[in-house]
């Protein structure tokens, strides 16, 4: 089993904190949460910082990321300073 963990601004939109899911990859996970809660979610998902056990996706595969037994894939907000 892997876990997802939803964080603001996303959680607000999914109503959930985490969820256990058996996907294999990123890619596959950002494809279930389109299809099971909407487009906006899937859009808010798609611009968060997606990390798989705190290191970010972009420092791996990417999307191509895949998941093993035990991940945690987080979506975390991403947050600019000014």
């Amino acid at each position: 089993m892997k876990t997802i963990r939803y964080y603001a601004p996303l959680r607000g939109i999914i109503k959930k904190e985490s969820e256990e899911i058996e996907l294999s990859s990123v890619k596959d996970v950002l494809h279930y949460i389109e299809k099971t809660y909407g487009k906006e979610a899937s859009v808010c998902a798609k611009s968060a910082l997606i990390v798989v056990n705190d290191l970010s996706i972009s420092l791996l595969q990417g999307a191509k990321t895949p998941l093993n037994d035990g991940d945690v894939i987080g979506f975390l907000p991403v947050c600019g300073g000014g």
